[in-house]
């Protein structure tokens, strides 16, 4: 299910592996992350201190900007203690796309405070949304977890 990637092939960072997930996408991880599957959303992680999330689903009218907005919308009855919620039009390969970042009180699982970064767009006939949560004071590296993801994700098939 998973290949490391090769020297100057681009494909992923040092340190990193590419998945080919059955949910039909792969993308790069940070070496000994494991697959989870929970709620329709596909996880890798290696315990829960960075997640890194997809979820392929049906387009929405609204668009992935819009989704994206009336997340944030609804984030303080989602998440607790939700708070610092920015919501950008951006792109991604050439799609239309949205960004958005929080901040959360986490779960009991969780240990602690939440940064999320989180991007959606519309691609072959479905919208993308990949994430990561971290803890507050690792969100950093979980920027350059989540942009070798983003980076490197491809729908399978393209």
């Amino acid at each position: 299910m998973t290949r490391s990637a090769g020297p100057g092939d681009g494909s992923a960072p040092p340190g990193y592996q590419i998945v080919q997930d059955p949910a039909g996408f792969s993308m790069a991880v940070p070496t000994g992350f494991t697959r989870s599957y929970e709620n329709s959303r596909v996880y890798y992680s290696e315990g829960r201190r960075f997640r890194i999330g997809v979820q392929l689903q049906r387009p929405v009218p609204e668009g992935p900007i819009g989704a994206m907005r009336a997340a944030d919308a609804k984030g303080p009855t989602t998440y607790p203690g939700y708070r610092d919620g920015q919501v950008v039009e951006t792109t991604h390969d050439g799609f239309r796309a949205g960004h958005w970042e929080f901040v959360w009180d986490g779960s009991a699982q969780d240990a602690g405070t939440r940064y999320t970064y989180d991007l959606s767009w519309n691609e072959g006939g479905r919208m993308t949304d990949v994430w990561i949560s971290s803890p507050v004071d690792s969100r950093i590296e979980a920027r350059r977890q989540f942009d070798a993801a983003v980076a490197s994700f491809r729908l399978s098939g393209r």
